[in-house]
């Protein structure tokens, strides 16, 4: 991957130690969010939903006692590569952030004044297919099983080999794969949340002891009742795919993306879905209040 940009701890450059524990043990957290140039407005850009972005790295920061820069730095440098950006040509695009603990030893233990690293990456704006939204996409179920931990689930950091893991059980017959738990209850996709619907209920699976509490999720829920009549966060056993009449996927890049098939089981893609996959487009008026653009 060529075209990118890198800003580490507020210098351009690609490469970290080798002694970062980032590296070393996934000690760290990310983020990934969309963002746009305004044209001819006082603020140069906007990044969506940055505020509940810092918060969750923020969040998981402070549960494993990283010591994190002032707000103020973390966006001084965040402009400082998306300006850089913008004098390349570009833009809109994918902005993404990680923190690490930093350099250090060998061994698990930290030292209480580690300096953190912070990196910020921006990726040109991906390529998304609109047959996807219009037709929906394939979806499977995964063999891998997602790791449960009662301190990290819902936060994400930077040991993501269950997806990854997940990820290699299939080629490009499906757009995602779908984790059970041991109980055969749907949690999540590997790089997505998932929502079901039955007549105009929204019913989405609880985040508990395992799973990303996704930004796009956040929002979702908090926006449902414009176009459901509920929401409702329940277990979700596999046997229960069938009951429902639609299904989409949600992430802060594909916002909502509609499934036409998972596993065996096929739905439909009416109104209420695609008026919300429409709320979130870019030509829409009040795009900015409602993406939180800062």
């Amino acid at each position: 991957m060529k075209n990118f940009i890198s800003l580490i701890n507020g210098k351009f450059k690609k490469s970290i130690s080798v002694l970062d524990r980032g590296l070393a043990y996934g000690d760290g957290f990310f983020e990934t969010m969309l963002w746009q140039r305004f044209q001819n407005q006082k603020k140069n850009f906007g990044v969506e939903f940055w505020d509940k972005h810092l918060k969750r790295i923020k969040k998981g920061c402070d549960l494993m006692k990283i010591n994190i820069p002032s707000e103020t730095e973390f966006l001084k440098q965040r402009n400082k590569i998306l300006d850089k950006t913008i004098k390349n040509g570009i833009n809109s695009g994918l902005l993404k952030l990680i923190i690490t603990r930093g350099v250090g030893g060998r061994g698990y233990r930290f030292e209480n004044n580690m300096k953190p690293t912070l990196i910020f990456l921006s990726f040109e704006k991906p390529q998304l297919d609109q047959e996807n939204y219009e037709k929906g996409v394939t979806t499977r179920i995964c063999k891998a099983k997602l790791s449960q931990n009662q301190n990290l689930f819902g936060l994400k950091h930077l040991n993501r080999l269950d997806s990854v893991l997940a990820r290699s059980e299939w080629g490009d017959d499906s757009f995602e794969g779908i984790f059970l738990d041991l109980n055969k209850n749907i949690i999540e996709g590997t790089m997505t949340n998932i929502f079901f619907i039955k007549k105009n209920i929204l019913i989405t699976p609880p985040i508990i002891n395992s799973g990303i509490n996704g930004v796009m999720r956040q929002v979702v829920i908090n926006e449902s009742t414009r176009f459901f009549e509920k929401i409702i966060e329940r277990a979700i056993h596999i046997d229960e795919a069938k009951d429902f009449d639609q299904m989409f996927l949600t992430n802060s890049v594909l916002k909502i993306l509609p499934v036409k098939q998972f596993g065996n089981n096929y739905y439909s893609i009416n109104k209420n879905v695609i008026k919300f996959i429409n709320f979130f487009k870019l030509d829409k008026k009040g795009y900015k209040k409602r993406l939180e653009l800062v």
